[in-house]
Parts: structure tokens; sequence; C-alpha cells
């Protein structure tokens, strides 16, 4: 064999075995609460590609709850220079913002994230003032301008100049004011905001990344042509974090209203004393999330909820009341049937207590919070109920 063939086969496989060792590695919750780890390889409309020690796998993008990179678990983006507010509402940080014709691009290091220049909607240059939290100058914005809108000013003396934007760059944002082109320095430039409709997000596939947080329909992602989301999104590969499916398929019980509900408190004649009906009620507590909230309920009650169309199982955690006498009976039942019990006794030490149900073809989710033994017992939270689909 020519010694030349010979070199360039070593070259092909020391080059194959770099990409393998480059990739990141990635661990994937499945619908059926099990996991799969490996480096990930792409994710196309086919499902997740994965290199596991078993050999390469795809999983379906239906069994596929979440996507973690193992690198991103627990790392903190740097200070943001520059934050742009997109027409679908995602904010895209970064070191630098610009703009030429049909595309903008948003800048961190060396590498960009590229969009079409009608999806963005507002820029904002992190200024000193600015750095404890957003400029004072957004709230002075109206909500529907009549034209494009540049922040020119220092300290807190800004002034709104209505104006047409048609480039932005490292020096210069560049203006059409009465019919004449301006180029204003940058320096004196705190933000823009384009006239341009608000629009809903095309998905609900929350995709994470170095430069924020994006709702998207469409994901694809490999380590040579990056990350696309919507086919109008792209950016590096490694500035993915996570893919989270499941918040496009979740739909959180404190958003459904019950079916039926019946309170019954320990001694029955409370329940008419007015004032006391809100205390004995279900009601929704501590929000943490958009959507996820607690549910405090108080012994006896029995909700009835009917199951969302196509989902696959329920998932939540049942809790003891801050400061509350930790004694209650939980019992969930789907269709009649208990599939569910737990809560708390005076007995033993509270703990939380896990629930992962599969509802697949139930229609309805029927909760009891009930008098445990040894007294009319207190209320028990449920954090994060939620059907995923």
């Amino acid at each position: 064999m020519p010694r030349s063939l010979l070199i360039v086969l070593a070259c092909l496989g020391v080059s194959g075995l770099s990409a393998g060792a480059a990739g990141p590695q990635a661990r994937i919750e499945l619908t059926d609460g099990a996991e799969a780890e490996g480096t990930l390889m792409a994710i196309d409309a086919d499902g997740v590609r994965l290199q596991t020690v078993t050999g390469e796998k795809t999983l379906p993008l239906a069994g596929v709850r979440r996507v973690v990179l193992a690198a991103a678990e627990g790392a903190k983006p740097p200070p943001a220079a520059v934050t742009v507010t997109t027409t679908t509402g995602s904010r895209i940080t970064g070191d630098d913002f610009a703009s030429t014709g049909d595309v903008a691009a948003v800048i961190r290091g060396a590498d960009r994230l590229e969009l079409p220049s009608d999806g963005v909607l507002m820029v904002a240059w992190r200024r000193p003032e600015d750095a404890a939290g957003d400029p004072a100058w957004l709230a002075t914005l109206p909500d529907q301008p009549e034209s494009d809108l540049v922040v020119v000013g220092a300290g807190p003396d800004v002034e709104c100049v209505a104006c047409a934007i048609t480039a932005v760059s490292a020096e210069t944002v560049t203006v059409v004011l009465e019919g004449e082109t301006i180029p204003v320095k940058r320096t004196r430039v705190a933000g823009l905001r384009w006239m341009r409709p608000q629009a809903t997000a095309p998905g609900r596939i929350e995709v994470v990344t170095a430069a924020g947080r994006f709702d998207a329909g469409r994901v694809t992602w490999s380590p040579i042509e990056g990350l696309l989301l919507d086919g109008r999104v792209r950016m590096p590969a490694a500035w993915l974090t996570g893919i989270d499916y499941a918040a496009g398929r979740t739909v959180w019980l404190t958003t459904i209203e019950t079916e039926r509900q019946e309170v019954e408190p320990f001694f029955a004649g409370l329940r008419g004393v007015e004032g006391l009906t809100g205390f004995f009620t279900p009601r929704v507590v501590t929000p943490r999330a958009p959507g996820a909230a607690s549910l405090l309920l108080r012994p006896r009650t029995v909700s009835v909820w009917r199951v969302p169309a196509d989902s696959r199982r329920f998932f939540g955690t049942l809790r003891p009341a801050s400061g509350a006498a930790p004694r209650a009976a939980v019992v969930i039942d789907l269709d009649g049937r208990e599939v569910f019990r737990g809560g708390f006794t005076a007995d033993e030490p509270p703990a939380d207590q896990s629930i992962d149900l599969d509802v697949a073809g139930a229609r309805r989710l029927t909760l009891t919070v009930d008098f445990a033994a040894g007294g009319p017992g207190g209320p028990v939270r449920l954090d994060d109920a939620r059907f995923e689909k």
C-alpha cells in the first residue's frame, strides 16, 4: 500500500475518533420514566440519535420528554451586554447585536446566532445603571408604537426618537428620519424598538441555549449544521443546553376545572359558618412557574377531574403543608380503580411522596384527601401536578 494512502487512512481514523470524543454527553428522559445516556449524534424529525455503550440508537420524539446536556447542568451564563427580544417573546442575550438586510445576529464571543431581521422586536444594551435589572426606559415605551423607535441618551436622561431603523452595526445605527438617512453613533444608543406585530411562538417545545430560552415547533441539531429552530433561528451546536419536549404536552392540574368537588370538614357544622367556606375549599398556592403551582387540600375533600385527551402519565409530589400536623390519607382513583395510596400519620416523620401514574385510556381522575386515624388531621400540598401527553 502506498505510503501516502496510509497517511490519509491514518488521518481519517484520527478524525473519526476525535469527532466521536468531542460529541456532547447527553441524558435523555423518556416518557415511560426510563433514561438513556450517551453521546448526542443528531436530532431530527425521526428522533434523537444517541451513541451508547451498546451502539447507536434512535429514540422517537414521541417517547422523549427531555434532552439534557451533561456539561450544561449547573452552568451559569455570563452577564449579558445586550438583550434582544423577538416578536414571539423570546429573550436572547449576548455580547453584541447586528442587523443588515434580511438577517439579524446576536454575537457571543466569536460565534453568532442568526435569525430573520423581521423577527426582532427590541434591542436593549446594558449600561452601568442597568446592571441590577431591566433598564428604566423600557417602561416608557408604548405598547404599540406608530413607528420604529431609537432610544438615545446617557444615564437616566433618554429620548425615544421616531424613525425607521434600516441597519445596525458595531459602530452605528442607521435610521431614516424625514426622508434623510442618518447614521447614529452606537455609543449614544441605549435601545431599539421596531414597529412590528407580536406573534405567537410556532410551537411549545422549550429549547434552552446559552443565549436564552425559545419556544419552537421544530428542532434539528447536529455537530456540523448546528441548532436550527423552525427553519428560522440558527446557532452553533455548542450553544444547546437542553430541550423539553414535554413542555408542549403538559397540562397542569391547576389549569383544569374540577368536574365534581365535595368538601366535608371534620366538624360538619363548620362548613356552613360564614367566612370559613374558603378555608376548607382546595386552593392554588405558591406559583412556581407558569401553570405549575401547588394545590392545598384539607381532609375531607373529594375532587374529580376529566383526564385530558391523549394523556399518557400523571405526575405530582405529595407533601405535608408547612407548619401543619401531617395527618391525612390520600387516595387517587382512575375510573373507580385505586392506583395510588399515600398520606401522612403522626407516627412517622413526613417525607415527600412522588406520584407517577399511567393514565393512558383513563377518563376521570379522583383525588380523595381523607381523615387519618387519631383526629381531624392537617392539610397536604400536591405540588407540580400535571398530565403529560
